[in-house]
């Protein structure tokens, strides 16, 4: 019998529009009439959900930055895992020398080593990504009016920012070419103690070794006396892998990676076509064999 859900958020919750459908906001709603957790298993900070959440009245526990951080569902920090400062130095080090900038996901904020043009660049890059068809003058008007840039703190002196007792709970950094993408992934697996990951074929996320989605829930799971056989497992890619390797009742989304796909036990429909919703629905209807692969 299932009694949580952990769902991972970008290209599972989410539709391509960057929303939950209202399907699998009545899905998740009837998981929880009948007793069911659901939770967020995401690689994003809290602000970014939070905003996704107030939307449309949600209150979740939360599994944040790939497993840095996890809170309740009032948003209260219940763990954390940050990066050693050192690794932290390591990898700034990597990514300046491949001119790479990141978003550095701290206790005080997010903060950046790219300068306010070049954090810009960036959003835009995503944000044409994300919208397949815009000009790059309308992504710039959405870029410079999202969180995500118009949150972003820049680093001016990296010493100083290291001096102000600052915790590190995860670096993320985009480029548009794949091999160098792959080669920096090569570079920081050299620093012992780090767990490398993404969302997408074009970041990098980096975290604590320890700070993984399926290690952190596993230890959430248990203070609930929830066994692994009684967690299901929602997502799309390899941020979410870790949760695929500790749990058993694990659901890959229809678009999910080959890696991801490959692990699961069931896969049900894409993002974009109530995959989440569907998973639900065959969790509550006790057909878990209809998504098998």
């Amino acid at each position: 019998m299932i009694k949580l859900i952990a769902s991972d958020m970008d290209g599972t919750l989410l539709n391509s529009n960057h929303d939950i459908d209202k399907e699998t906001l009545e899905a998740i709603r009837k998981a929880e009439e009948a007793g069911i957790i659901f939770a967020i298993s995401t690689g994003r900070e809290y602000e970014s959900v939070k905003e996704v959440l107030d939307k449309h009245n949600m209150k979740v526990q939360c599994v944040l930055s790939n497993g840095a951080e996890y809170r309740d569902e009032e948003g209260n920090i219940l763990d954390v895992i940050n990066i050693k400062q050192e690794s932290a130095k390591k990898v700034i080090s990597i990514l300046d020398k491949n001119k790479l900038s990141a978003r550095i996901f701290t206790n005080k904020g997010i903060f950046t080593t790219s300068t306010k043009e070049e954090a810009l660049k960036e959003i835009i890059y995503r944000t044409m990504s994300f919208n397949p068809g815009i000009s790059e003058d309308e992504a710039r008007e959405i870029a410079e009016n999202l969180g995500f840039f118009t949150i972003l703190k820049y680093i001016e002196d990296i010493n100083k920012f290291f001096d102000e007792d600052i915790e590190i709970r995860k670096f993320v950094a985009f480029h548009n070419n794949i091999d160098i993408i792959n080669n920096i992934k090569k570079e920081l697996s050299q620093i012992e103690g780090l767990a490398i990951s993404s969302s997408f074929s074009d970041n990098i996320e980096i975290t604590d070794i320890n700070a993984q989605k399926g290690i952190i829930l596993e230890k959430v799971a248990t203070r609930m006396n929830i066994d692994r056989e009684e967690v299901m497992i929602l997502g799309d890619s390899f941020n979410d892998y870790s949760m695929f390797e500790i749990f058993e009742e694990t659901v890959a989304m229809e678009n999910a990676i080959p890696e991801v796909k490959a692990i699961a036990k069931y896969i049900t429909d894409t993002n974009n076509n109530l995959g989440v919703a569907k998973a639900i629905y065959n969790v509550l209807n006790n057909e878990m064999d209809k998504m098998l692969k």
